[in-house]
C-alpha cells in the first residue's frame, strides 16, 4: 500500500489516521463508509473493470469522482472544500481494509 495508514480503536468506536495530502479519505471512511464499504466498492470496480470510465458518488460527508487512474475526494462540509487525489487502485485497498478492520472490532 502507497500510503501508511493506521487504527485505533477508542470509545467511539475506530478511528483512522491517513497522511495529511488524505485527509479527506479519513472522513469518507468514518463518516459515510463506516461499516459497508460494498455499494463504494462496486462503484470503483466498475470504473477499474471498465464498464464505465466515470462514476460520481455523493455520501453524507463526501462526494467521489471516480476515473480509472484517479479519484477525487470532496469533503462537502469543511470552509474550504478541502478535497484529494488518490489512485483509484490505492482508494480501493484503503476501503477494503477498512471494512475488514471496522467489522473485525
Amino acid at each position: 500500500m502507497k500510503y501508511e495508514i493506521s487504527f485505533k480503536k477508542n470509545d467511539k468506536g475506530l478511528e483512522v489516521n491517513v497522511p495529511s495530502c488524505i485527509s479527506p479519505v479519513a472522513i469518507l471512511l468514518m463518516g459515510d463508509i463506516q461499516r459497508n464499504g460494498e455499494p463504494w466498492i462496486n462503484l470503483i470496480h466498475k470504473v477499474l473493470k471498465g464498464e464505465s470510465s466515470y462514476e460520481e458518488c455523493t455520501g453524507n460527508n463526501c462526494t467521489l469522482e471516480i476515473k480509472k487512474d484517479i479519484t477525487k475526494i470532496i469533503d462537502n462540509y469543511s470552509e474550504d472544500e478541502e478535497e484529494c487525489i488518490i489512485e483509484t487502485i490505492e482508494l480501493k485497498k484503503i476501503i477494503e481494509l477498512w471494512v475488514r478492520k471496522i467489522n473485525n472490532i
